[in-house]
Parts: C-alpha cells; structure tokens; sequence
C-alpha cells in the first residue's frame, strides 16, 4: 500500500497567515492583561484610602522588534518622580526623613484647597509672611502664619521677654496658654513639622502582577481560538 500525502495551496501563505493571526491573537492578550492589572491596581489604589494614586496607571501594548512573540504591555504610572517615589514607598513601607533640612512639612488643611485632606496646596512656607512656631502639649511643632513678635518688659521684674501676637493681642507665655490664643484671636497652623514620617505598606503591586501574569497564556489562547473561530 502506498501513502502520500499533499499540501493544498500555497504554503507560505498560510504560514504567513497563521503568524498574523497568532500575533493578532498576542496582542489581544496582553492589551486584555495589561487592562485588566490596570484596573485591580486602580482597586488596590482605592481600597487603600489613595484616590489620586488611582488615577496614574495607563497602559501601552508594544509589538516586538522580532516579530508578535516579542510584544509586550507595559503598565506603568504618568506623573514624574514624586508620583513614583510615592507609589514605591506605599507600596513598600518606608520612612521618609527630611533631606537638607531640619524637618519635614506637612501641610494642614486649613492649607489645602476646601479645607480638605488631599485638596491641593495652597501655600508654600515661602509664600507665608510672619511665621512662628509652636509646640503642643503632645510635642508636636504647629507653623503658624500671621502671627508677630514683640518685646516686652515686666513691669515686675524689668526683664525683656520675647511675646507672640496675633491681631494685635499679645498672647500668653505658656506653651498650653498660648496655643490656645492663637488658635483663639484667628491664627491657623499651616503646616505641622516633623523629623520624619513612617508610612506603612498599603497596596501590593508584585502580587497583582504575578496574577495577571499566570492568566496571560490562557488570554492569548482564548484569542487565538476566537479569531480562528470566525
């Protein structure tokens, strides 16, 4: 008995059309991937309380220079350096000292846009005029703005001691005291100083990535098998 066997068209172009389809197939893939990490990045973002943070994560399929099995997606944060230095260290937990200086500034938000956590900053250090510092019972450092010094003399002692006023009202020598005034006769902290600042972990990126990367074969074949479908 004799056998044989033939190929019916022509071969290269059904190669040739197997390749575009597998990469169609690939692209897909990742495109539905990279979407997909995406979104549980945006989730991870806003589960963990950081609702702008969830608004950076764009993503970009890239057809290989060798050709469909080269391709990848890439999903990465827009903004600059400090969106990214707080994404790594939320996502890492790290602490943050101050650099060239003394402390940190946080501002308040009776300096934040609608007086609300997160708003934008109304004010640099720079901008305010007339400013003083102030510790609280707990040791916290309150910069305030508006508030002046003036010198005066005990009508008891004769000693010059240095005061603090704000809208003219001469406020208390104690530090309790005088707190108290100057959140009393107007005056707001601006911002709170502090030597440094420990964030926790928040959000796991490397996890999020290790999944969509395990679903990513299934992806491609769920697309190869749809367009060989049609």
């Amino acid at each position: 008995m004799r056998l044989s066997a033939a190929i019916k068209g022509d071969l290269r172009k059904q190669i040739a059309d197997e390749w575009r389809t597998a990469g169609r197939a690939i692209r897909a893939g990742l495109r539905e991937g990279g979407k997909g990490l995406q979104a549980d990045l945006k989730r991870d973002a806003q589960l963990a309380g950081l609702g702008k943070l969830s608004k950076v994560w764009k993503v970009r399929v890239y057809q290989g220079r060798k050709g469909p099995a080269d391709s990848f997606a890439f999903v990465y944060p827009k903004g600059g350096e400090r969106t990214r230095g707080a994404i790594w260290a939320l996502d890492t937990g790290t602490t943050i000292r101050a650099r060239n200086a003394r402390y940190l500034t946080i501002p308040t938000n009776f300096n934040r846009k609608g007086g609300k956590r997160g708003g934008k900053v109304l004010y640099q250090i720079n901008q305010l005029h007339d400013t003083f510092v102030q510790k609280t019972r707990e040791g916290h450092l309150l910069l305030f703005s508006r508030v002046g010094r003036a010198q005066v003399k005990s009508a008891k002692t004769g000693r010059v001691q240095d005061r603090a006023y704000v809208n003219s009202q001469l406020l208390g020598s104690g530090r309790v005291k005088r707190t108290r005034e100057i959140l009393k006769y107007g005056a707001v902290p601006m911002f709170i100083l502090v030597p440094q600042v420990r964030v926790s972990k928040r959000t796991n990126i490397d996890a999020l990535v290790t999944r969509w990367q395990w679903r990513l074969p299934a992806l491609i074949v769920k697309h190869w098998n749809s367009t060989n479908a049609r």
